[in-house]
């Protein structure tokens, strides 16, 4: 027989980012060497909307997701010529530690978001984070330029051997940038199977405080 029933966010926080931890944490735990993504929405003067899945690179100090790119991309042009940005992050199949076990989706909207520029001196930290591979990439690689794959390989490979040999740390090129995401609101969507969504979304009101409500799907 069919089945039908209402999903229900209950005991969230006041604050939208305690809540995201929650279930960032969560997804941690059952998945311990997988990395988080999220979805990333820019406009572009030639194609329009443009999207990208990126990297979760944590958060700000002042509690804002962040976002780490290159100063040469096209993404980053697109969000210089316009801050304005979509974000999502997607949580399939997650288990929070509540009476309802089942696995449910989540899903993670910023609505409202400005992309604000890091300082200089945050960047360090960040660029110590990267992987080799990303740290190559960063340096020696081009974005988005037809390239000869034999002639990438090999340029990539006589780079990774000069660097073991000299055993030294790769410096952050000066084309390594990040942004924060300044979001109006934060949007929280959760559904199991045969299930109508819940939805909790959290307002910025203008004291700066969040006003957090249920809203349908």
């Amino acid at each position: 027989m069919a089945q039908s029933s209402v999903s229900r966010i209950v005991d969230y926080p006041d604050d939208p980012i305690e809540l995201l931890k929650q279930l960032l944490e969560a997804a941690a735990k059952q998945q311990p060497d997988s990395l988080q993504y999220m979805n990333l929405a820019t406009i572009d003067d030639e194609f329009g909307v443009l999207n990208r899945t990126v990297l979760y690179r944590g958060l700000s100090n002042d509690k804002c997701i962040m976002y780490v790119t290159q100063r040469f991309t096209r993404n980053y042009k697109n969000i210089n010529a316009n801050t304005k940005c979509g974000i999502t992050i997607l949580l399939p199949q997650l288990v929070l530690s509540t009476p309802d076990t089942k696995p449910h989706t989540w899903q993670v909207r910023l609505i409202g978001a400005t992309a604000v520029e890091l300082p200089d001196a945050e960047l360090d930290a960040l660029w110590s984070k990267e992987p080799l591979s990303a740290q190559i990439r960063d340096t020696i690689f081009p974005c988005g330029q037809p390239v000869d794959y034999d002639e990438l390989k090999a340029k990539h490979d006589q780079f990774l051997k000069d660097h073991l040999e000299q055993g030294h740390s790769l410096q952050r090129p000066s084309t390594f940038t990040a942004f924060k995401f300044v979001a109006q609101r934060y949007d929280f969507l959760k559904v199991g199977v045969d299930q109508i969504a819940d939805r909790v979304q959290y307002r910025r009101q203008e004291n700066g405080q969040w006003e957090a409500m249920h809203v349908s799907t």
